[in-house]
């Protein structure tokens, strides 16, 4: 009983580091059009920025704010790359200069900092313990920030004249241009919002456990898989999503039997593989009504 609780609470924390990444997604496809995978990428560069501050002044609140800067500027940076391709309707192309942009960060990642693993915390983290389970400092952090501020956005979007706003744009931009809205900032606003929540993952992934050039990669990919199975226009469906998608693989690689010998390297396996089963029977998402077609 216990191990299954350690399971769960070790899955909530990934869970909610995907789900920052998938309602970052969806706020960014609300507005543009566009999936910007990159920001897998972006919140690794973000937490090595932490880790740089950190390291020149041991303080955590200098950090957290140059982590911030790094932030804003990625968000605009993001916009004037990939905004073209939304004016010209080239969503498959803004996808490609989002994934290339990705690798070209990982790889600068890769050529400054070197492959090797680095720690922004040494020695033993400090644990927090809620009974039947552990968890430590910052994974308590991760999961409490991260449900407040989706919690918050789904508010916004959902029961907000600003939710209405962004969900117009997507639509009709001309109109809601017509109406004296500044469609541009808000999709501006909306990148950096992106990459200031993705990059609060990173550094938290950081003091968890250590940075890697590449550790954002399986939680956008998995973020993104999240977002297409739940419905790309329901944050309802993307959140339900990215936790089935993120509990699921972890019991069924735990409790599988020996013989079988699944490890961690299999979870994308069992991703993939449970996003095709809610997709052959939710083509439109997990809440998606059926309409009949005449």
């Amino acid at each position: 009983m216990n191990f299954f609780i350690q399971i769960l609470a070790n899955s909530l924390v990934t869970g909610t580091q995907v789900l920052l990444f998938a309602v970052s997604l969806y706020l960014i496809r609300a507005v543009s059009k566009t999936e910007h995978v990159a920001l897998g990428a972006i919140a690794t560069f973000i937490a090595y920025m932490f880790y740089v501050m950190f390291l020149a002044t041991g303080s955590f609140m200098a950090s957290s704010v140059f982590a911030l800067v790094w932030a804003v500027i990625f968000g605009y940076t993001s916009f004037a790359l990939l905004e073209k391709f939304y004016k010209n309707n080239d969503v498959l192309l803004g996808l490609l200069a989002s994934l290339s942009f990705g690798i070209f960060l990982e790889s600068l990642i890769g050529i400054i900092f070197e492959t090797d693993a680095k720690n922004i915390i040494d020695g033993v983290l400090p644990v927090i313990d809620f009974g039947l389970f552990r968890m430590t400092t910052p994974g308590v952090i991760t999961v409490g920030f991260g449900i407040l501020l989706t919690l918050i956005v789904s508010f916004v979007v959902l029961k907000t004249p600003y939710g209405r706003v962004l969900r117009s744009i997507n639509e009709n931009n001309a109109l809601v241009s017509s109406l004296g809205v500044n469609s541009a900032f808000v999709r501006s606003f909306v990148y950096c919002l992106g990459c200031i929540l993705t990059g609060f993952v990173g550094v938290m992934i950081g003091l968890n456990s250590a940075l890697t050039p590449f550790m954002g990669f399986q939680l956008v990919i998995t973020g993104f898989i999240a977002l297409f199975v739940g419905g790309v226009n329901d944050i309802r469906g993307v959140v339900v999503a990215t936790f089935l998608l993120s509990l699921i693989p972890e019991f069924l690689i735990n409790y599988s039997p020996r013989s079988l010998d699944f490890s961690a390297s299999h979870k994308m396996f069992f991703v993939f593989l449970i996003a095709l089963i809610l997709v052959m029977y939710r083509p439109n998402g997990l809440f998606s009504k059926n309409i009949r077609k005449s």
